[in-house]
């Protein structure tokens, strides 16, 4: 096998919460974030005390097609592992469903390669909220470790043959399956160099 993985971006690549809550909060002060751990929320109206569904799509859209793509922080520890892996030789495809605009998927093409240097192989923009399957489909039989954040998607690349990573967050902890759960990419590392 190839020395390549694939990955999701948002909260596997980069901090995409993190930077979500920081930018509501400078675009949009209205909203109130919850003071418990917003993570553990799936919803983006349940990361705030006064939001409406409506409204939270709102903002997903603006911030999702917004100048912060070109900026956005890694996650976790992503930036010293993945890269650890990059200088062994790997390479990664990148897949999230952010928006399909070709403006920002330049803004996130630039920022991974700017994170993750020499890595990148490809990266797939899907529109917002669209299934992964599709592109999954392409890579089927690959065997490819699948580095993703959202159990629906994990369990997408099981159906093509793929090696999930679930990185566990608060949000998908009560997900029960025999799909393989990291903290961190660290972990990541170990395993993909098993």
């Amino acid at each position: 096998m190839d020395k390549v993985f694939l990955t999701d971006v948002d909260d596997c690549l980069f901090a995409w919460h993190d930077a979500f809550v920081e930018w509501v909060g400078n675009h949009y002060p209205r909203f109130i974030p919850i003071s418990l751990d917003a993570m553990s929320q799936w919803n983006i109206y349940d990361k705030f005390e006064n939001m409406t569904p409506d409204e939270a799509e709102t903002c997903l859209v603006h911030f999702n097609t917004s100048a912060k793509q070109r900026f956005m922080p890694s996650k976790l520890d992503a930036e010293i592992w993945v890269n650890k892996l990059i200088k062994e030789g790997w390479k990664f495809i990148a897949i999230s469903s952010v928006t399909d605009d070709p403006d920002v998927y330049q803004l996130r093409k630039m920022r991974i390669e700017e994170l993750f240097p020499g890595g990148l192989l490809k990266l797939h923009c899907l529109p917002l909220h669209y299934g992964k399957d599709e592109c999954l489909a392409q890579y089927a039989n690959g065997e490819y470790y699948w580095i993703e954040d959202k159990f629906k998607n994990a369990l997408a690349g099981l159906s093509y043959n793929m090696k999930p990573l679930l990185i566990a967050h608060e949000y998908n902890r009560t997900e029960n399956s025999n799909i393989q759960r990291v903290r961190n990419w660290e972990e990541i590392y170990g395993i993909l160099n098993q």
